[in-house]
C-alpha cells in the first residue's frame, strides 16, 4: 500500500510539471501535495548520493545567480534615498525560486526510473493539456484570440508545452516506432499551441530556431541515428502550421497575422543601430546629445515608432522604445549597471511595464556585464548538468531549455518575472535528477512507450 501511494505521488509530480502550463500559479496547492510532502515523508528512503563534480555543476551556477540577485537587491537597489521600491523584483521572488530549485532537485531524485516514467507519463499529460487548451480556444474563453487558460499570460502555456515536447526527444534512438510517432505528433501540436492558440511570437521564433538547430545537427554523422530525421522535423512543423488554418477558420482568430511584426523588430533594430553608429562618428552630434539628456532616446523612439507602424502593432513599438531606453542606460553604466530596482525609473515610470521585454538588456541595465555573465551561466545550467550524457541527448537537453528560453528571452524578460523564474528553477532541479538517472542507468532503453 505504501509503495502504491508513493508511486501515485511520483507520477503526480510529473503530471504537475505538465499541467502547470495551463494552471500556472494555481498549481501550487497540488505541488505541495505531490512535491513538498513526499520529500518529508520519504526522506530516509531516498538516495541523494551524487558525485561532487555533478553537484557543483548544478549548484554553482544557481548559487552564483541568486546570490548576485540578492546582493544587488539589498546593497545596490539603484533608487534614490527614501524612494518607494517597486513590487518586482523583491525578496520573495528569489526566496521562492530557490525553494523551487530545491524541490525539483530533491523530489526528482526520489522518483525511481525517472527517465522511463517521464517518457511514459509526460506525452499523454501533454495530450490532455492540449485538449484543455483546445477547449478554452473553441469555447471562446480567451483574451483577444489568445488562450492563457488559468495562467496570467499566453506565453506560459506556449513556452512550457514547447519545452516539455522537445525534452521528450531524449533517448530517441531507443524509442519504439509508436513512441516516436507520438512525439512527432506532439511537436506538431506544440506549433498549434504557439501559433494557433497563444499567438506567442517570441516563443514562435525560439521554436523555429530549435527546429532549425535539430535539423542542422541531424546532418552530422554523430547525430544521425539519435535524432529525428530532417524530413520528420520539417513535416511535424509543417503539419502544425497547417493545423492552425482550420483553427483560424473555426474561431475567426488570425494569430498568424501577428508574426510579420517580429521581422519589423529586427529591421528597425538594425536601422537604429546603424544610425546610432553613424551619429557616434560625428563629434558635433555627440556633444549635442550630451547637452540635451534623453535626446538620443527620444530620436530613436521616434524612428522605431515610424518603423513599427507598418506592422500596426503597438506592442512592437513599445518594445522598441523600451530597448532604446535600455541601451541608452547601459551606455552610461556598462560594467555594473544601475542597480536591481533601476528599471523603475528607466522603464516602469515611463512605459508602465515592470521589465523591458528583453532579459539580456534587463541584466545589463540592472547589473551590467557582470550580471549578464552570471545570468548566462545560469541559463546554461542544462548544458552543464548534462555532462556524461550521449552527445545527442546533451544537445536535446540544451536546445530544449537553454536554446528555447534563451531565444524567447530576446523578446521577454522571463527570468525577471515570478512564475517563469519559479518554473525554470523547478525544471532545472528536475533535469538534474533526470540526467542523473539517465547516466546511472545508461539510458536510453527500449521499454519507453
Amino acid at each position: 500500500m505504501f509503495s502504491k501511494v508513493r508511486a501515485v505521488l511520483d507520477d503526480g509530480f510529473i503530471v504537475g510539471l505538465v499541467f502547470a502550463l495551463f494552471l500556472a500559479g494555481k498549481i501550487v496547492p497540488y505541488l505541495v501535495v505531490v512535491g513538498v510532502v513526499p520529500i518529508l515523508l520519504f526522506w530516509n528512503k531516498s538516495d541523494y548520493a551524487k558525485s561532487r563534480s555533478a553537484i557543483l555543476r548544478f549548484a554553482l551556477p544557481a548559487a552564483g545567480y541568486f546570490a548576485l540577485c540578492l546582493l544587488l537587491l539589498v546593497f545596490y537597489p539603484g533608487l534614490e534615498s527614501g524612494e518607494k521600491p517597486p513590487r518586482n523584483p523583491d525578496l520573495e521572488l528569489y526566496v521562492v525560486a530557490v525553494a523551487m530549485l530545491a524541490i525539483g532537485f530533491l523530489r526528482g531524485q526520489q522518483i525511481k526510473n525517472l527517465y522511463v516514467r517521464f517518457q511514459a507519463i509526460a506525452p499523454w499529460s501533454l495530450a490532455a493539456a492540449f485538449a484543455v487548451l483546445s477547449g478554452y480556444m473553441f469555447l471562446g474563453i480567451r483574451d483577444d484570440c489568445r488562450v492563457r487558460a488559468e495562467a496570467a499570460w499566453p506565453f506560459i502555456p506556449a513556452i512550457i508545452f514547447t519545452t516539455l515536447t522537445f525534452l521528450l526527444l531524449l533517448g530517441w534512438e531507443g524509442l519504439s516506432r509508436r513512441a516516436r510517432f507520438l512525439r512527432l505528433a506532439l511537436l506538431s501540436l506544440s506549433v498549434v499551441v504557439v501559433l494557433g492558440y497563444t499567438g506567442s511570437r517570441g516563443v514562435a521564433v525560439a521554436q523555429f530556431g530549435v527546429f532549425a538547430a535539430f535539423i542542422l545537427l541531424r546532418l552530422s554523422r554523430k547525430f544521425r541515428a539519435a535524432l529525428p530525421t530532417a524530413i520528420e522535423l520539417l513535416a511535424s512543423a509543417a503539419i502544425g502550421a497547417l493545423l492552425c488554418l482550420p483553427v483560424q477558420s473555426a474561431t475567426g482568430c488570425n494569430n498568424f497575422g501577428r508574426l510579420p511584426a517580429v521581422f519589423d523588430i529586427f529591421r528597425s533594430a538594425y536601422a537604429i543601430d546603424t544610425e546610432a553608429s553613424a551619429n557616434d562618428a560625428k563629434p558635433g552630434m555627440v556633444v549635442q546629445a550630451g547637452a540635451n539628456e534623453g535626446a538620443g532616446v527620444a530620436l530613436r523612439a521616434e524612428a522605431e515608432r515610424n518603423a513599427a507602424q507598418g506592422a500596426g502593432d503597438p506592442s512592437v513599438t513599445l518594445r522598441l522604445d523600451m530597448w532604446a531606453a535600455s541601451v541608452e542606460a547601459i551606455r552610461k553604466a556598462p560594467f555594473f549597471g544601475h542597480g536591481a530596482l533601476s528599471l523603475r525609473p528607466i522603464i516602469q515610470d515611463r512605459f508602465g511595464f515592470e521589465h523591458n521585454h528583453n532579459q539580456y538588456l534587463s541584466w545589463l541595465v540592472t547589473g551590467g556585464i557582470v550580471f549578464l555573465c552570471v545570468g548566462l551561466l545560469f541559463l546554461f545550467t542544462p548544458y552543464l548538468v548534462s555532462y556524461g550524457l550521449q552527445p545527442a541527448n546533451r544537445a536535446v537537453l540544451t536546445l530544449s531549455v537553454t536554446g528555447l528560453w534563451g531565444i524567447a528571452m530576446v523578446f521577454d524578460s522571463f527570468l525577471s518575472l515570478d512564475f517563469y523564474l519559479h518554473y525554470f528553477s523547478l525544471l532545472l532541479g528536475f533535469l538534474f535528477a533526470l540526467t542523473s538517472d539517465m547516466i546511472g542507468a545508461k539510458r536510453p532503453q527500449n521499454e519507453c512507450i
